[in-house]
């Protein structure tokens, strides 16, 4: 069949004809732009913006500038929208954006109705605060609205895409105290149900830069960020019904890395404290991304760890949450051939293995199997748990192997601190978790070469060797040694309840402890930590006997000390002790009161037998080089704080010293007083025999009425000596005429001096200034009274005041006494 040839002219028709049909909705597409235009000018747009703004809020919102862009699609833009907080603006803002973006439906719009189709949140900066009573800061946000007509029916909304860019969310939690800080990016789609009762979502979001800190963090830099590393993708697929408040999650993923968890189920009462009945389940996932995420993340236990292993899980998750809530988790959690290894550690875990089986209100791990990997080989560990009603909770376990310590350090001890040796345990226990002391023990532990290395210990403490036997009734410890510097000690001991002894004191029954103690050479300054800061508290009663051959401690060096040691929860009272020291002998007793770490108390009676005085006096009182010769005293020495500024203004003491056959001096004051008096200094230091009675208080050394005779007279004085070197002191004296030279004689007579009926010459002085700058002047009125028969005035005076600060010093030490006693028994009563 022959067709027939079309003519140009019918072309051309044709292409008319398609022209006209193309160009009939592009320009009624025009049409609808033009009429949008005119029908929506700037600021009608901005009107209409306003009075939904109006309309719908219950509290102040703002914006800079609102638009409607024609380009397809017809986007309804506010730019720089706000949300005042509940207290309006004066309070902040919840809610602030750069841009705000609806993308419309034309044909919708031409008949006065919003159907959003797409939102886009420019930048939006959300401030969310979760008040104690479970409410917040957005809730209350909108108007009541009038009810709708019988024949009305709401508007189902369909929102195909959410998108939010550069978004950041400020949370603060007041009844944690707590402030949180996140950065957020979606893409959802939303859509309305049941008459806009029913929300239906679903989408992806993606979670970074977390930072967390106190509430009171005022700056970014105030937070720690260590998960700001951190990048979460969610995917989400649900539904929200608003008339029952319930979240139906079909699909909950929570994907980083390689690594993807997924959580399904129902949400009541969405929220801080709702209730919720989910299940979570994952399987085959990496604990090398997971270790690894986490190491990024700077955790303090998993900082630069390597590992490696699968992880699977199959949970159920029932219950109420927030505070004071424990949902109920049931199901399994499973670790295959997992591996760790810490940075620069010389051993590792390998083939590590254990399932837990989650049942309402307990948990087990039956089957815990492990392999640690150092320089010796391989040593098996297996290790069991079972915890029931986590109120209160009651724990069974048991650990069996050889652990090398240097491959668990950072799990078991605080940042920095390095152990070395090995442990060999074979330990079973019971009972509650919260009271330590009531845990049963059985088995044993044996410490191998065992060392600890600290920032704040000033020697490594190494050579750590001993047994620890556990049965339900105590702990036995035999042959525990260890050394560090030219320190070295060994330690025998039984303790019952031994867990006890870690709990603070008051807070639990304590440890009952027995022990021996012997040290051929114990250097404090060699083993106990550097830093500044609190003593141990141990939590124990009982005691025992310490040995040390040669005992040191800064300008401390003594030798042969024998103590007798008893223990009360923190406080260690030493009953009786003896010591070789200043080539003397000294007994006493003492008490460390350490209930108060922050500011512990020491009390210190000691009899001191014919020691060095010059080296006594200098360990313990600013008056070094002031006497020489041998010195008996009884001291009694008490005091508080943790450090030497806080001793020494809490520093008291007081005591009875008797020299005999000894010096003073040289000392600017003995020279300022023989100037003063016209004698050689070197005739006038010595001492036959001199009784000094003293106290410490108030930063001040204080003497009544010493009486020292020496071949040159008879010396009485009265005063004190501060700390910081300052005098106060009235010195009464007789001394032969002889001592002094016959023209110095009568200058001094001439000046005031007087003579007694034997024809010694009397005088009376005052001393003030400073140790190294010592002021001495002569007290006539006291000399002419002596010569009347009457004791010095002045001498009278300085003696009621030293009197007085005795007297106030005792009150002092008795009512310290006393609290400490209220306190050690509220603390009994509490147990």
């Amino acid at each position: 069949m022959i067709r027939p040839v079309q003519s140009s002219e019918s072309r051309g028709r044709v292409s008319r004809v398609l022209l006209m049909v193309l160009a009939i909705p592009v320009l009624l597409a025009l049409i609808a732009w033009a009429t949008v235009a005119m029908l929506f000018p700037p600021a009608k747009v901005r009107s209409m913006v306003q009075q939904q703004l109006e309309g719908v809020l219950a509290r102040p919102a703002t914006y800079r500038d609102a638009r409607v862009g024609l380009w397809p699609p017809v986007r309804l833009t506010v730019i720089e929208p706000a949300l005042a907080e509940p207290g309006g603006f004066r309070a902040g803002s919840a809610l602030t954006l750069r841009a705000l973006h609806l993308d419309l439906d034309v044909f919708a719009l031409l008949s006065r109705k919003i159907v959003v189709r797409r939102v886009v949140l420019d930048g939006p900066r959300v401030h969310l605060v979760l008040n104690e009573d479970g409410s917040t800061n957005f809730d209350r946000l909108t108007k009541e609205q009038p009810a709708a007509g019988p024949d009305s029916k709401p508007m189902d909304i369909e929102v195909r895409e959410l998108e939010i860019h550069d978004g950041q969310v400020l949370t603060d939690a007041v009844r944690a105290r707590r402030r949180v800080m996140f950065g957020i990016a979606t893409r959802s789609a939303i859509s309305t149900e049941a008459q806009g009762s029913r929300f239906a979502t679903s989408g992806r979001t993606t979670i970074s830069g977390l930072a967390f800190g106190p509430i009171t963090a005022a700056k970014l830099s105030d937070l720690d960020a260590s998960l700001g590393k951190l990048e979460w993708k969610i995917d989400h697929r649900g539904k929200y019904d608003a008339k029952q408040n319930r979240l139906a999650l079909e699909q909950l993923a929570l994907a980083f890395g390689g690594t993807s968890i997924g959580v399904s189920g129902l949400v009541d009462q969405p929220g801080p404290e709702s209730r919720v009945d989910l299940k979570a389940k994952a399987s085959g996932v990496d604990l090398a991304q997971i270790m690894g995420f986490l190491s990024a993340a700077d955790a303090a236990a998993l900082h630069g760890i390597e590992a490696a292993g699968v992880l699977d899980f199959d949970l159920g998750i029932r219950g109420a949450m927030g505070p004071g809530h424990s949902p109920r988790i049931i199901g399994v959690l499973t670790v295959k051939e997992g591996r760790f290894r810490y940075p620069n550690a010389p051993a590792r875990v390998e083939s590590l293995s254990f399932t837990t089986r989650f049942a309402p209100d307990s948990l087990g791990i039956g089957d815990l199997r492990a392999n640690v990997v150092g320089s010796g080989g391989a040593t098996p560990l297996r290790a069991r748990l079972a915890v029931t009603h986590f109120a209160d909770p009651n724990v069974v376990f048991a650990v069996q192997g050889d652990v090398d310590l240097a491959a668990v350090t950072p799990m078991i001890a605080p940042r920095e601190t390095q152990l070395g040796g090995r442990v060999a345990l074979d330990v079973r226990g019971r009972g509650r978790a919260n009271d330590p002391g009531s845990i049963a023990l059985e088995g044993n532990a044996k410490l191998s070469n065992v060392s600890v290395a600290a920032p704040d210990l000033p020697n490594r403490i190494e050579a750590i060797n001993g047994t620890i036997a556990f049965s339900p009734q105590r702990a036995k410890v035999s042959g525990l040694t260890g050394k560090g510097g030219k320190s070295s000690f060994m330690l025998d001991a039984d303790v019952t309840r031994p867990l006890a002894l870690l709990a603070k004191p008051g807070s639990a029954a304590p440890s009952g402890v027995t022990f021996s103690l012997v040290s051929p050479h114990l250097d404090l300054a060699e083993l106990l930590p550097t830093s500044k800061g609190a003593p141990l508290v141990p939590n124990a009663t009982g005691g025992g006997e310490v040995r040390i051959a040669r005992l040191m401690n800064q300008k401390l060096d003594v030798r042969d000390v024998r103590a007798a040691v008893t223990l009360e929860p923190g406080v260690i009272a030493i009953p009786r002790f003896a010591l070789d020291g200043y080539d003397g002998h000294v007994t006493g007793n003492a008490r460390f009161d350490l209930t108060q770490p922050e500011s512990p108390r020491f009390a210190v009676n000691a009899h001191i037998d014919s020691v060095e005085a010059d080296a006594i006096l200098s360990a313990w009182t600013p008056l070094r080089g002031l006497f020489k010769g041998r010195l008996g005293t009884t001291l009694d020495l008490s005091g508080a704080g943790a450090t030497p500024e806080a001793i020494a203004r809490t520093l008291s003491a007081a005591g009875l010293a008797a020299f005999l056959d000894g010096t003073f001096g040289p000392a600017p004051a003995i020279e300022a007083i023989a100037k003063q008096l016209k004698l050689d200094p070197g005739r006038l230091t010595r001492v036959r025999d001199l009784r000094l009675p003293f106290h410490i208080a108030n930063g001040r050394v204080v003497t009544d009425k010493a009486n020292m005779r020496t071949p040159f007279g008879i010396w009485i004085v009265s005063g004190g000596v501060g700390f910081d070197g300052s005098l106060d002191y009235v010195v009464s004296a007789s001394f032969p005429r002889d001592l002094v030279p016959a023209p110095e004689a009568s200058s001094l007579l001439g000046v005031g001096a007087l003579t007694d009926a034997q024809g010694n010459l009397l005088a009376d002085l005052r001393v003030t200034g400073t140790a190294r700058a010592p002021r001495v002047s002569l007290d006539l009125a006291a000399t002419g009274a002596r010569v009347k028969g009457r004791i010095s005035e002045a001498l009278t005076q300085q003696s009621e005041k030293v009197q007085q600060e005795l007297r106030d010093e005792a009150e002092r030490r008795r009512r310290a006494a006393e609290d400490s006693l209220r306190a050690v028994a509220a603390r009994a009563r509490r147990l």
